[in-house]
């Protein structure tokens, strides 16, 4: 897959024609993440007991580097109706956790005839995303192996104008979630709905709103080893809120916070499953970020979150295996620049 991803993005990039430039930035993300595997506090207590379930790590926290590149061009403009190409490239590093190490990409176009009137399709890649070490069930009732999973997203939105300073964004995608041996029977098709409304506030910001409605099918239910027996498809609804204020200080160039609540229920019935049956999770994400540019082309950013996720269950068990807390910090610093072949 890493290949394909380079070679349709060389591809794309070669047969683009025109006299616009090539916008690049390379940006370096610092950051640090206290709960890496999202454990629970029992988890916690108990991995002095249990180090396997720790995988190759030796700390539950863990420092991140990453590093993004990403290129913007204009394909073609007549008048006000003009095609964009954005595609990125990252990569994460883990420094205390090198299981987590992954690398994932993007691409998309937009197509654009107004001021708040655009089409976007985006194909996004997440590679081999490391979750922690797992049972392997199909074989033993305490025989840990790492967990990874693949996604490929593609989504396509529509943005409208709905009133002066106000716009909507309706849309759809489909995420395929793909589990590496030897968990596949956890592999998923989820296909989501999302309504979103932006306005910008006069002299302060922009404010939004934004619900996604998911159905994930459990694509491997019954159909690969004895793990599989259990269905772990599932739906959810998500509300997003972000605001940012960028007219109200001028020493720094926008500020903000959001917070996003995911609502998910499983379709698991079965009393043999009491892991998912009965099971549903609340999911709840703080942010707050500051923006500051250092000079024109280059600029600063942190951000912060805090993440709880309560889970309800029948099983008191289940609640507190899969409840947990996290906070990350991040600092970002971004080099915008251009080159033009004609």
């Amino acid at each position: 897959m890493k290949i394909n991803f380079f070679l349709i993005l060389f591809f794309v990039i070669n047969i683009i024609s025109g006299s616009t430039p090539f916008n690049f930035s390379l940006s370096y993300h610092g950051g640090y993440d206290n709960n890496v595997m999202r454990f629970s506090d029992q988890e916690m207590n108990n991995a002095s007991l249990n180090k396997s379930i720790m995988g190759s790590a030796s700390t539950f926290d863990s420092y991140i580097n990453k590093v993004n590149l990403r290129l913007n061009k204009s394909l073609f403009q007549i008048g006000k109706k003009e095609l964009f190409l954005s595609t990125s490239y990252s990569l994460s590093n883990y420094v205390h956790n090198p299981n987590k190490d992954y690398w994932s990409g993007n691409i998309g176009f937009t197509y654009k005839w107004g001021a708040y009137k655009n089409i976007k399709y985006l194909n996004q890649h997440l590679n081999s995303y490391y979750l922690r070490h797992y049972i392997d069930r199909d074989i033993s009732k305490d025989n840990l192996k790492p967990c990874n999973f693949s996604d490929r997203n593609q989504s396509l939105l529509l943005t409208l104008p709905l009133k002066k300073r106000v716009w909507w964004t309706i849309g759809t995608g489909f995420l395929q979630r793909y589990y590496d041996n030897p968990f596949t029977e956890f592999d998923l098709d989820i296909n989501y709905y999302r309504m979103r409304i932006n306005s910008r506030i006069k002299k302060v910001g922009t404010v939004g709103f934004q619900l996604d409605r998911s159905f994930a099918n459990n694509i491997t239910y019954q159909s690969t080893a004895k793990a599989s027996g259990f269905d772990r498809s599932y739906k959810s609804l998500e509300w997003y809120m972000p605001i940012k204020f960028d007219r109200l200080f001028s020493y720094v160039n926008h500020f903000g916070f959001s917070m996003r609540q995911e609502l998910r229920s499983y379709d698991a019935e079965s009393l043999d499953d009491p892991l998912h049956a009965g099971r549903n999770h609340n999911d709840f994400k703080l942010d707050f970020w500051v923006s500051k540019n250092i000079i024109e082309s280059i600029s600063f950013t942190f951000t912060m979150r805090y993440r709880t996720r309560n889970t309800e269950s029948n099983y008191d068990w289940v609640e507190e295996l899969k409840s947990f807390k996290q906070i990350n910090y991040w600092f970002k610093i971004k080099w915008d620049f251009s080159y033009d072949k004609y």
